[in-house]
């Protein structure tokens, strides 16, 4: 009996630490100047490169930016004259640094139809070994697809400590995107000693309840996720209610889901509702971990200001801490 008891108490920790579910409260905010100033226009993809303190922008228009010495959010508009910055070329809306194979991960989303700005109407991952890359072409995860619904492409990656990758797409692969196909598929590669292996599918239910007006949005959408585990994610999902009837706001919920069995669990609730925000939330994008020294872990977004400058959108950085 004693010893089935302190089986319990030594196992219970454990569970605990590794089963509750995560929360997060909002914790600072930061908004970069409106267009035409300044260079961090159009940010859809962020990430934290650990071993070199570096931080990685990029731009759904070809823009690449790298950051050192970022040490609050408000840094990134300070040290903009500082920073390198290159032009890619590439519609990035993701960025992933595998820290244990040295990988650079992105994923590209092009237009769903040919126009002014790209004939290219297809959406991939893709990822150079290593980085910065030895290679002039990166080696496909996903080879390029046609985008199966407008403006739905691939927006979403996740690197585990393990440096697995975990691939959503925003509102469902071809044959999943529509109101009424609520179930999508992830896609996880393991990475073994020749790249990765062939994915394996787990099930999802997106919420395509929350904006029901407009004829893009009704889809729903996963802007961007982030490891929290090796089977436990934080999934972004947003939606713009607009069209009739709408009310032209960002709508958006963090989530934790939990994978067993070939299926992604959410939570009950939501890791966090952003309609708690102090300000309304404008195009969110970009997500990452926010480096801490121990203790509750920390979120940073990035919101996306998109083209033009009648807009009057501006990128807002967004910092949420663990509860």
């Amino acid at each position: 009996m004693k010893v089935a008891r302190l089986i319990i108490l030594l196992l219970f920790p454990i569970c605990f630490a590794d089963c509750q579910s995560l929360r997060f409260s909002f914790a600072d905010s930061a908004l970069l100047p409106l267009k035409p100033t300044g260079e961090l226009h159009g940010i859809s993809a962020i990430e934290y490169v650990a071993a070199n303190q570096q931080w990685h922008l990029a731009s759904d228009r070809g823009a690449y930016f790298i950051f050192d010495s970022i040490t609050g959010i408000r840094d990134f508009k300070v040290r903009l004259p500082l920073a390198k910055k290159r032009h890619t070329g590439l519609w990035y809306e993701a960025l992933r640094y595998d820290p244990v194979s040295g990988n650079f991960l992105y994923a590209v989303e092009n237009e769903y139809k040919p126009g002014e700005e790209t004939n290219d109407t297809t959406t991939y991952v893709a990822y150079y070994e290593p980085f910065p890359p030895l290679q002039v072409n990166p080696v496909y995860l996903i080879p390029p697809l046609p985008l199966p619904a407008d403006n739905k492409g691939i927006e979403s990656l996740a690197v585990t400590d393990s440096g697995n990758v975990w691939v959503a797409p925003e509102a469902g692969w071809a044959g999943e995107t529509e109101v009424g196909q609520d179930t999508i598929h992830f896609r996880k590669f393991i990475r073994n000693s020749s790249g990765y292996s062939a994915p394996q599918l787990f099930s999802y239910v997106i919420d395509r309840s929350g904006c029901p007006n407009s004829d893009k949005e009704k889809r729903g959408g996963i802007s961007e996720i982030v490891a929290a585990g090796e089977n436990k994610l934080l999934v972004l999902e947003r939606c713009f209610d607009n069209g009739p009837g709408g009310t032209n706001r960002i709508k958006a919920k963090l989530w934790e889901v939990n994978a067993a069995q070939q299926h992604l669990k959410k939570e009950p609730k939501p890791a966090f509702d952003f309609k708690n925000l102090p300000f309304a939330p404008d195009n969110l994008e970009g997500m990452c971990w926010w480096p801490t020294a121990g203790g509750k872990r920390k979120l940073l977004l990035i919101t996306d200001d998109n083209p033009g400058l009648d807009n009057k959108q501006r990128t807002q950085l967004i910092l949420l801490q663990e509860n």
